[in-house]
């Protein structure tokens, strides 16, 4: 086992399988307890999140957890709700009543119809692995416009970088609204130009995430 991956969350690096974390770190997903220790499950990136830590899979579909703020697609209407793509295993429901719109029953597509976008949040996970999203909490809406980029999931919090530096630069760089959902979909609208250079931008920072220098990389590919 390499000593120094005991410091991961505040850096960048890969952990390996069983790769120890700090003592006073609190083992969240993807890690696992042994001998009054916390070590990584499984290889992936690590993140702090209320006071844990998670090592998220460099591989792998997006695993939906109560609380996800995600990037939606619609994919299929019903009478009453939305069948929403969110990069998981099965689609996600968006019911009416977790909307603030006043929908009459079979009248969901003038809402949203295939193919536009929302940011939700999810709400409900079931035993079985099904979920729900809703658009009742902070920040979610529909979003009009724009166009979406998909990143493996892990790779969002370097996307979004230490405090948000990484997406505020980009924006500021590239004067572009972005929404980064953390199943991996990030949604980008602006003019024209500026939409392909931030998703030139969120695509590089996805694929060579491990890199070193990437901040500075960044900056050069946006000047």
């Amino acid at each position: 086992m390499n000593p120094s991956s005991s410091k991961q969350a505040s850096g960048r690096s890969v952990l390996l399988p069983g790769d120890k974390l700090e003592a006073d770190q609190k083992a969240g997903s993807g890690t696992f307890r042994r001998d009054g220790e916390s070590h990584a499950a499984v290889l992936g990136f690590p993140s702090e999140s209320s006071g844990y830590v998670n090592v998220h899979p460099l591989a792998g579909r997006y695993s939906p957890r109560v609380g996800d703020k995600v990037i939606a697609i619609c994919v299929e209407t019903g009478p009453s709700l939305w069948r929403m793509d969110i990069g998981a295993f099965q689609n996600s429901m968006l019911h009416h009543s977790e909307t603030d719109w006043k929908v009459d029953f079979g009248d969901t597509a003038s809402f949203i119809g295939i193919g536009d976008a929302a940011l939700a949040e999810v709400y409900m996970v079931d035993g079985s692995g099904s979920h729900q999203v809703t658009l009742k909490k902070d920040d979610c809406r529909k979003l009009y416009a724009g166009t979406i980029a998909r990143i493996s999931p892990p790779r969002v919090s370097r996307v979004i970088g230490k405090q948000g530096t990484m997406i505020t630069l980009i924006r500021e760089k590239t004067g572009c609204r972005i929404q980064v959902g953390q199943n991996g979909f990030v949604w980008i609208d602006g003019e024209p130009e500026q939409i392909a250079r931030a998703q030139k931008a969120v695509e590089t920072i996805s694929r060579e995430a491990t890199s070193r220098g990437l901040t500075e990389k960044i900056e050069k590919l946006l000047e």
